[in-house]
């Protein structure tokens, strides 16, 4: 599975394989607006960003979007009091966004739309915009694991 690799207009799609991660997380409703005005809150809260990896996750059938940071070693005392949650790991369908910020924003929607139409998509687990710079977005859905 490891070996699956296809060009997109909007990017390389690949198999990946995450492993369970603990992380801090808090949760608002799915909507772009309460999305776009909690981020900036959410980043906030830390006493840096340096080193932090920062996802939304989306639950299939909810109506929440989880903000979370992976936890790292300083937030062994969880001072902004947020919830524990585990990112769930596991093979996933990613296709990484790169350009300039806001513009690839935009471009979220429809690499989520390319994925679940390739996708033998797990609903168990989320699917994941991992924002890892500015200017770079993987968007991450769950698949099946193969057997064989």
């Amino acid at each position: 599975m490891t070996d699956y690799a296809q060009e997109h207009r909007l990017g390389r799609i690949d198999v990946v394989e995450l492993d369970d991660t603990a992380a801090l997380s808090r949760d608002v409703p799915l909507d772009v607006e309460a999305v776009q005005e909690a981020w900036p809150d959410f980043e906030g809260g830390f006493d840096s960003l340096q080193g932090r990896r920062m996802m939304g996750l989306v639950f299939g059938g909810s109506d929440v979007y989880r903000l979370t940071s992976v936890r790292l070693d300083r937030d062994a005392e969880n001072p902004l009091g947020l919830d524990e949650t585990t990112i769930p790991g596991g093979p996933y369908l990613r296709l990484r966004l790169r350009g300039e910020a806001p513009e690839i924003y935009g471009q979220i929607s429809s690499a989520f739309d390319a994925l679940f139409a390739l996708a033998d998509h797990d609903a168990a687990r989320p699917h994941i915009e991992y924002y890892r710079r500015e200017g770079e977005v993987d968007c991450l859905v769950p698949v099946v694991r193969s057997h064989g």
